[in-house]
């Protein structure tokens, strides 16, 4: 696909006057916004992804009213668009638009109009990317997607002029998806979102609340358990888990609702820990309607990434589930005087083997943020406890350290993208050095996750 020369605007001093109350514990690298672009009834952008193609290059994928943009951040001080993806409708403004990696394949769904599902071809970068699957034979609507494994979850899934709560394709020939299953289940009308790790999916369904179905065999799922009735409940939006699968955040978007932290070590019996929120701008009553709204959340480590529509980028330690305290944001939208509407911060992408965090806005476009400060904490403590990993990237093999005041034998992992474990060693002896073969292993970004006692370290790697 040839490159498109579109106006580009990065800069380290937007919104300079509003520093001092924009920001915590995360810096400014560049933001992106092309103010030429369409506006839907939101604004001009929607969701935002991130992709590496494991030599170290580095790309935000943002989604735009009629298409997506592929933006390198390489330089996350210099983003650069490097190719543009009009959607299949060119002719409905797409205000729902979402992504997800798998390999070197990015999947695009929009939730206006007579769209598809497509599929770009991300290894020709930085030149390019090839569209190599555009049809709507499974999907002419989605509102959202996930990919565990080698398998497409399409929630709000609509084909030809049915609607389905989900669907569920695979992706064996990564290019030409299969139909494997539809979800079906009449205390629940739609599934607005869904995040699925070791075969359990977790459905969240709007104002039914969140349901959790075992997907072991796709064309079968068994519901296991459900959460409908629950303090400050509303629009049942996203979840997301723990690296170690004990702990779950999920966000009610509605005004004045905060996110739940809850424990589903028992997955058949979730127990509600804590809640939490933002409130920027000091609202009097932050639980009522003029409080803030959650979007999207993600989990790094004990740090929960949130994106607030008003409130833009918030971080929040979770280590204390009970007790989650805010350590980290950035305002994306300082423009807000009260939490009226739905503007802002859309989405969140802190996962890029760099650490620097993507964020879309739905007015101000992409910022790269880095919030280092917090998300790689670990490594700037004295005496504690210290993972390397080498070499980083990784062809044949990756070598792991880990020193410190660490007593006894410490479990160690490697898990992919979506938290499925692709290495285990339960037994290694503290202050040794050891290797994790890398045969078998896809190209991508991995997480090494180290256990000592109740501490757990983790640290980005990637392979290729």
């Amino acid at each position: 696909m040839k490159k498109l020369l579109l106006f580009t605007v990065f800069t380290l001093f937007i919104f300079s006057t509003l520093s001092a109350q924009q920001s915590l514990n995360m810096t400014l690298l560049s933001n992106w916004d092309d103010n030429s672009l369409p506006s839907g009834w939101t604004g001009q952008y929607n969701d935002v992804w991130g992709y590496a193609d494991g030599q170290g290059n580095e790309y935000a994928i943002i989604g735009a009213m009629l298409g997506s943009y592929i933006i390198d951040v390489t330089t996350p001080t210099n983003p650069v668009v490097v190719d543009y993806v009009p959607s299949k409708d060119q002719f409905t403004l797409a205000v729902h638009r979402d992504y997800k990696t798998y390999s070197h394949y990015c999947y695009a769904v929009a939730d206006e109009g007579q769209n598809s599902l497509q599929i770009f071809d991300m290894q020709y970068l930085p030149d390019s990317v090839h569209v190599v699957y555009d049809s709507d034979q499974f999907s002419k609507r989605c509102h959202n997607l996930f990919i565990s494994g080698d398998k497409l979850f399409l929630a709000s899934n609509t084909v030809a002029n049915n609607f389905n709560a989900m669907d569920v394709l695979s992706l064996a020939n990564p290019e030409s998806p299969t139909f494997l299953s539809s979800l079906f289940n009449p205390n629940f009308s739609h599934v607005h979102d869904v995040y699925v790790k070791n075969d359990t999916a977790y459905c969240s369904n709007g104002n039914a609340g969140l349901f959790i179905y075992n997907y072991a065999n796709p064309v079968s799922p068994v519901l296991i358990s459900s959460i409908t009735a629950y303090p400050q409940q509303g629009y049942n939006h996203s979840s997301w888990l723990t690296d170690d699968s004990k702990y779950m955040v999920f966000a009610d978007e509605d005004h004045g609702k905060a996110l739940k932290v809850y424990d589903i070590s028992d997955v058949q019996n979730p127990v509600l820990k804590g809640l939490f929120q933002s409130n920027l701008l000091n609202v009097p009553n932050p639980s009522s309607q003029d409080g803030s709204i959650p979007h999207n959340p993600f989990i790094v480590g004990d740090k929960a990434i949130v994106s607030y529509y008003h409130d833009g980028v918030q971080i929040y330690d979770i280590s204390n589930p009970t007790n989650p305290t805010q350590v980290a944001y950035y305002d994306t939208y300082p423009q807000a005087l009260n939490y009226s509407g739905y503007q802002g911060c859309w989405g969140v992408y802190p996962y890029l083997p760099s650490g620097i965090v993507l964020a879309s806005d739905i007015s101000n476009g992409l910022f790269v943020l880095d919030a280092s400060t917090v998300l790689g904490i670990a490594d700037a403590v004295p005496n504690a406890v210290s993972v390397t990993a080498y070499p980083n990237p990784f062809a044949q093999q990756l070598n792991v350290a880990v020193s410190g005041p660490v007593s006894g034998n410490i479990k160690a992992e490697l898990v992919d993208m979506v938290g499925k474990q692709v290495y285990i060693n339960n037994n290694v002896p503290a202050g040794n050095t050891f290797s994790i073969p890398a045969g078998g292993l896809n190209q991508g970004v991995y997480f090494i996750r180290i256990t000592a006692g109740e501490k757990v370290y983790t640290k980005r790697v990637v392979h290729y």
